[in-house]
């Protein structure tokens, strides 16, 4: 094995160290699984950053020894001394009497009498011995160093620090302490330790040593040993040399999943000091956190080394994928298959692996990963991947321009096929390399930086939502292609591989953005759509119906009712004019008319003369909606249908627009009497004679502003209250062409003559509003 380099060790250390601070502080029970002792070379990395890792390491791996072996041991079996002791006794005595020291001295004193007092001999037991005060002191140095660096813990974070488990050593000292046989010796044993006695506690250890002979209490050799683990145990080094002394460490064999597990609670780590994360379940792995700016936040979910759902029934017999991180919105859309509960799609995700590759000459991505990365993408139906190494990185790229200045971290770059030459492979698929190196320095700022900017990437590839919905489009056999045919079914294959068996007519184009904004499948009508699910996404969705063609004159009032679904009339009425004028001129492109014809009847019809064709008060647009109205007008006619909601819509709309660019300009705001605001609509102007004020406001406006010349024919009049009175006439039949798409031949009448005029009503509001208003306006 080849010798580490600096950057290496340094590597694998502080991973250990972080790992101390982040499971102690997260997931303690982890703890004994990942740290255990080792050997390791003699040679020391001792960095001063790395001295309190080392120490809150060592203290809680040492925990269950004391607590659980050593204390249980000494407490059963303590050391005492018991020296003999002579002493004077009145009777009756508690001591053993000494009864020739007792004669003797009772003949002395008063001869031939009985003796009042006794000589006797007792034995004490004294618990302050070497050993018992070691343990005593080794309890309360113990605690003392538990609660110094709970103090630094809870510096940092308090609320973080009321759950640390340092807290169990602390109680776990303080129970030991209160037993009777210590509680004695406690006041002894503080004044060893803070050196205020005549003795220190290495001296207690000597005298322990010395005391010690076969046969005795082993728990105190134990806690000799303790003792010197405490003091001497250190993080493990990674080395290539012959491995001698004891140490404490993570498995060097495994330093990939230490890097992931590093990662892993790093991120949580940083999650929660920002307030994003929603919930930890440190037993499953999983995390899930909000991301992304106040207006947009969504919540993902990560899951480390666990297979992604669903995933092997993309490819049933190819081998499983377990990616080391999977990020995904909780809010996931999935498709199924109805009744069968196979799941069709499922909304992409973000799939990350963590590399821990030893550093080389190079500090080029390796290749391998790579492949690995883009075989899991294609094996999962994922589109978005990134990976995390150790100790290489890409060169900077236009994706650096997040990076903070000054910073050490190389910069990602990005692996993506071509899209000229992806052809047969996924153009969007997207595997970007980042570096977040373990490094010993005194702040997390680079690793921050690394992790927010692999947030942010995995918020902006899943945060745009794509409504699953019927987006097919009817292909059109009367089309020509680019050789001049006429289109045809000939040649063209299902996904699948199959031949197209049904006409031309009979198929659609369904674009699916929801899946990735390049698919686009080949649906048969009559077999697939809302029948199969494999192509047909909305199956599964309630009250979906099959697409039909709106190229029928008869389903243009369904469009009509598919656009009214607001609660504002005068948006509904907006979308419905627009519905109707993109369908008709889909139908005028099929139909191909001369729309100069149906041009020349309107302006014919307006007898406004060259007017028509030269103010600036009506646009190309306009022109052409007063044409394909009336185009729409005449078709209606020859099929003898009923429902003129249609052209309704496009003659009233061009009118709106034009009162729009005249009246509403010059009197942008038109209020009710309790102040409220009036729509830029034709509803809004019929019923301002309704409204005395509003009437002042809007003749104040126009007409005494001179905008409205009612003499614009020196034989007759036309007031503005006139032509406000007969709009009146025809806002309720627009309103109900636009919300119930239904409008019969009598009322679609009064709306022509209402617009173009007659020889009975005089002129219409198209023509006496063009003829009347006196300011040519450039639009």
């Amino acid at each position: 094995m080849a010798e580490p380099t600096p950057e290496e060790r340094n590597a694998f250390l502080w991973m250990q160290g972080r790992m101390v601070e982040l499971l102690l502080r997260h997931d303690a029970r982890r703890f004994a699984t990942t740290f255990d002792t080792r050997t390791g070379d003699e040679e020391q990395l001792d960095d001063p950053r790395l001295r309190r890792y080392r120490v809150l390491a060592v203290l809680f791996y040492l925990r269950d020894d004391l607590f659980d072996g050593i204390i249980p041991r000494i407490k059963r079996r303590l050391s005492f001394v018991a020296p003999r002791e002579v002493g004077i006794e009145e009777l009756p005595p508690r001591g053993r009497i000494d009864w020739s020291r007792t004669m003797t001295a009772s003949w002395r004193e008063r001869p031939g009498e009985l003796p009042l007092e006794v000589h006797t001999r007792q034995r004490r037991r004294h618990f302050a011995t070497p050993e018992n005060l070691l343990t005593v002191a080794t309890l309360i140095g113990y605690r003392s160093a538990a609660q110094k660096l709970l103090e630094a813990e809870s510096a940092r974070d308090s609320a973080q620090a009321i759950r640390h488990p340092l807290h169990e050593i602390i109680d776990g000292c303080t129970r030991e302490l209160v037993f009777p046989q210590f509680a004695g010796l406690v006041s002894e044993a503080t004044r060893i330790v803070t050196g205020s006695a005549g003795r220190t506690v290495a001296d207690l250890e000597r005298a322990v040593a010395d005391n010690l002979l076969p046969g005795r209490n082993s728990a105190y050799d134990d806690l000799l040993d303790w003792r010197r683990k405490l003091e001497r145990l250190r993080l493990l080094e990674r080395t290539a040399v012959q491995e001698v002394q004891p140490m404490l460490g993570a498995d060097p064999a495994r330093d990939n999943y230490l890097y992931q597990l590093w990662l892993f609670y790093e991120l949580g780590d940083l999650l929660q000091r920002e307030r994003r994360l929603t919930s930890w379940d440190q037993h499953r792995m999983v995390i899930t956190w909000r991301w992304g700016a106040d207006a947009e936040p969504c919540e993902y979910c990560l899951q480390h080394d666990q297979a992604i759902p669903g995933s092997t029934v993309l490819w049933p017999s190819a081998p499983g994928v377990r990616p080391d991180f999977y990020i995904a919105r909780t809010d996931q859309q999935i498709v199924g298959d109805g009744p069968s509960s196979r799941v069709i799609w499922r909304e992409p995700g973000f799939v990350l692996d963590a590399k821990y590759y030893r550093p080389r000459d190079s500090a080029k991505t390796p290749a391998s990963p790579i492949k690995r990365m883009i075989a899991d993408l294609q094996l999962t139906g994922e589109r978005h991947g990134a990976l995390l190494f150790a100790f290489h990185g890409g060169p900077l790229d236009a994706l650096a321009s997040d990076e903070a200045p000054g910073s050490t971290t190389p910069s990602s770059h990005e692996v993506a096929p071509d899209p000229a030459l992806a052809q047969y492979a996924q153009p969007d698929i997207r595997i970007h390399n980042w570096r977040a190196s373990p490094r010993i320095s005194g702040d997390l700022g680079d690793l921050e930086r690394t992790l927010r900017r692999v947030l942010d990437r995995v918020h902006a590839a899943l945060k745009q939502r794509i409504e699953v919905r019927c987006r097919g489009v009817f292909l059109d056999s009367l089309s020509a292609n680019a050789h001049q045919q006429l289109a045809t079914a000939a040649q063209l294959v299902l996904r699948d591989g199959a031949a197209v068996d049904v006409p031309l007519d009979d198929l659609l184009l369904c674009p699916k953005p929801h899946v990735a904004p390049w698919r686009v499948d080949l649906v048969r009508l009559s077999h697939d759509c809302c029948q199969n699910a494999v192509v047909c996404h909305i199956k599964g969705q309630p009250n979906v119906e099959k697409p039909q063609r709106l190229t029928a004159l008869e389903q243009i009032a369904e469009a009509i009712r598919g656009a009214a679904t607001g609660e504002d009339d005068d948006a509904v009425i907006e979308a419905a004019n627009q519905q109707v004028l993109a369908i008709t001129q889909r139908y005028a492109q099929l139909i191909q008319p001369d729309l100069a014809h149906y041009e020349r009847w309107v302006r014919d019809r307006l007898e406004v003369g060259s007017l028509f064709d030269t103010t600036p008060l009506l646009t190309a647009t306009e022109r052409e909606t007063l044409a394909l109205a009336r185009f729409l007008w005449e078709q209606i006619d020859a099929s003898k249908a009923s429902n003129y909601a249609g052209p309704t819509l496009l003659f009233t709309g061009a009118l709106e627009a034009l009162t729009r660019a005249t009246i509403y300009r010059r009197c942008p705001t038109l209020r009710k009497p309790n102040g409220e605001a009036l729509m830029r609509s034709l509803g809004a102007l019929g019923n301002s004679s309704q409204y005395p004020a509003t009437w002042r406001m809007l003749y104040g406006s126009i007409v005494d502003g001179g905008y409205w010349n009612e003499r614009f024919d020196p034989s007759s009049r036309y007031p503005l209250r006139t032509w406000i009175d007969r709009l009146r006439t025809i806002v309720d039949i627009r309103n109900q062409a636009a919300h119930a798409a239904r409008v019969d031949r009598d009322q679609f009448n009064q709306i022509v003559v209402a617009i173009f005029g007659s020889s009975r009503t005089g002129i219409g509001l198209l023509s006496g509003l063009l003829l009347a208003w006196t300011e040519p306006v450039g639009r």
